[in-house]
């Protein structure tokens, strides 16, 4: 789905991107503004090229898709974790590091509709830091594996991926 990138440059991508408050003006179709800085562009406009926010150049309609992506996928990723936690699992620090993944996303979860409800009442960089928590927890999850397993990478992108442009974008909300 989604291509590969190593966490660690995830990390690095989003605080220079948080540090710079880097968020283009947009000027036309939002999308050609925003997903070219994300992590995974590709990702970007496939999930939001239908968003009827788009033609519209609404970006406060842009910014609720994102956040209820990211929540979708923050959600989708527990859920995942806890299957794989339920099977049978020989290597200890596998199963260690499953248990701190699946309380990293249940906070992501929660700084998700945290930063929703921020959203919803116009607290914009309210929104933006607990957005930027919800990639911590994802990027800490990740941090624990030697190679995140591969059931795992896609969500965990793109949870990484909404989170950072929900993000972004309120950051620069006014």
């Amino acid at each position: 789905m989604a291509k590969t990138l190593y966490s660690s440059l995830f990390f690095l991508s989003f605080v220079v991107v948080e540090l710079l408050g880097i968020l283009p003006n947009v000027k036309g179709n939002i999308l050609d503004d925003i997903c070219p800085e994300s992590f995974i562009p590709p990702l970007c406009f496939q999930m939001l090229q239908n968003d009827p926010s788009v033609p519209k150049g609404d970006i406060h309609g842009l910014l609720s898709t994102i956040l209820q992506i990211a929540q979708d996928n923050t959600t989708s990723t527990y859920k995942l974790v806890k299957s794989i936690l339920k099977q049978p699992i020989k290597d200890p620090n596998v199963k260690a590091q499953m248990t701190n993944c699946l309380r990293n996303y249940n906070d992501a979860n929660d700084y998700l509709k945290q930063s929703n409800d921020f959203f919803k009442t116009g607290a914009y960089k309210n929104t933006s830091l607990y957005s930027s928590l919800a990639v911590y927890e994802s990027v800490s999850c990740n941090h624990g594996f030697n190679e995140v397993p591969s059931e795992l990478k896609p969500l965990s992108e793109a949870v990484q991926e909404f989170s950072n442009l929900s993000a972004r974008i309120a950051d620069n909300l006014k």
